[in-house]
């Protein structure tokens, strides 16, 4: 190496050490010197077109920032170095692609992150650019591209300013990214379960739901099977994650319960266990939840389970689908499952049992219509809903913490 380039690098780890030190003394007048440094000495060596050793030198440094909560507050100010981060995803050493991929990640963990990387003028297209390369059936990235979509795309606010480019583009097309998920062999290269969480993050969107609920598209169906999908709760907790916020449009529940969809008993399947129940209950069930094995597993993820149920729950909004879910005996289901979940889960036992308070419970009186999504409650009725929800989630947390206390002691 020449003097030259152990000169540079010597500035570039000085003024990337300086910065994050400074950042801990949380000393404003150096932080914002330092920054200024950092921009000018470390950014115009972010590029495709910088000296490899340089170049490599420069995110090594970048990189390392990214590992500390200190280090991602300072970078996502700076839009020059993000900016320099997007550039080298499309760099042609696939380790500098990696580490880059890997930093992005980190940082897009933070939404205003995500909303400002979204934004940069330079890279207007680039979310349509990464799908379309995580689509790719040769891409080798695909994996690491799918993890750093899903971070982007968590937030609704940034679901919804990339949504509209996924509906009018035919190469990231809703149809595309669901042919992609449900086809395994699709990249050799990839796993592509992180795709799954990409399109629960869309799904946030209404448009999104309605093209997924699209009556002639046959979208819906092809994700149903992966509701037992047993290689990847990533996988299998997107796809239920994208049932669940379909389950919200209250419009839809009936064709999403009819015979074209029957998506009750993809819901309920993962929830049963092997308990044995009497002819009379065992002849109201849907016909995939009878007789099953005695070896048969519940879904092991609890947030997993917890979407079911909260997916269940939603299809009892109406008088119609209420009707519906307690006339396919859901109630036998939902109580063998609370009963199991109570001693594991008091989260979930409190999602299972407000499944089957409605189950259980008188019909609404006509003043409530048929649908209970349109009541108009009061203020004060919302807010006593809420602190009572917030006591629940606080005793459901002392008592993890308690377990996990007691676990960690032995």
């Amino acid at each position: 190496m020449t003097m030259m380039w152990q000169h540079i690098r010597t500035r570039v780890n000085s003024y990337t050490t300086r910065t994050t030190t400074t950042w801990i003394k949380d000393n404003k007048r150096e932080t914002r010197m330092d920054k200024e440094l950092l921009e000018k000495e470390l950014a115009p060596f972010l590029s495709p077109n910088t000296k490899e050793e340089i170049k490599t030198i420069a995110v090594e440094n970048v990189v390392g920032l990214t590992g500390s909560e200190e280090g991602k507050t300072f970078l996502k100010g700076s839009e020059r170095l993000l900016e320099g981060l997007v550039s080298l995803t499309e760099d042609k050493r696939t380790d500098i692609q990696e580490s880059v991929f890997k930093a992005l990640i980190n940082l897009m963990s933070d939404e205003e992150t995500c909303w400002t990387i979204l934004n940069l003028e330079k890279f207007e297209n680039k979310f349509t650019e990464w799908l379309q390369s995580a689509l790719d059936s040769s891409c080798k990235n695909a994996d690491n591209i799918c993890k750093l979509l899903s971070n982007l795309t968590r937030s609704e606010k940034c679901a919804g300013r990339v949504s509209q480019q996924v509906l009018e583009n035919d190469d990231i097309s809703i149809e595309k990214i669901v042919l992609v998920l449900c086809n395994l062999a699709h990249n050799p290269k990839a796993d592509l379960h992180y795709l799954g969480a990409v399109l629960e993050n869309l799904s946030q969107i209404r448009e999104v739901r309605c093209r997924i609920m699209d009556k002639e598209r046959c979208i819906m169906q092809r994700l149903l099977p992966f509701t037992e999908f047993k290689q990847s709760s990533v996988r299998r907790g997107g796809i239920i994650g994208t049932l669940k916020n379909c389950c919200f449009d209250t419009e839809y529940h009936e064709w999403l319960l009819g015979d074209q969809v029957d998506i009750l008993p993809r819901l309920l399947l993962p929830l049963a266990g092997p308990e044995e129940f009497d002819d009379d209950d065992m002849e109201r069930l849907p016909d995939d939840l009878q007789y099953l094995p005695s070896d048969k597993q519940r879904e092991p993820d609890a947030y997993i389970r917890k979407m079911l149920t909260e997916a269940i729950l939603q299809l009892c909004a109406t008088k119609k689908g209420k009707k519906f879910v307690k006339d396919k005996n859901t109630y036998v289901i939902m109580r063998e499952y609370y009963a199991w979940e109570r001693k594991i889960d008091h989260v979930n036992e409190i999602a299972a049992m407000s499944l089957i308070d409605v189950l259980i419970g008188d019909e609404p009186s006509e003043e409530f219509g048929d649908n209970l999504k349109e009541v108009d409650i009061p203020e004060d009725i919302q807010q006593d809903f809420l602190k009572q929800d917030q006591k629940e989630l606080e005793y459901a947390y002392k008592e993890q913490r308690e377990k996990l206390e007691e676990n960690c002691s032995n």
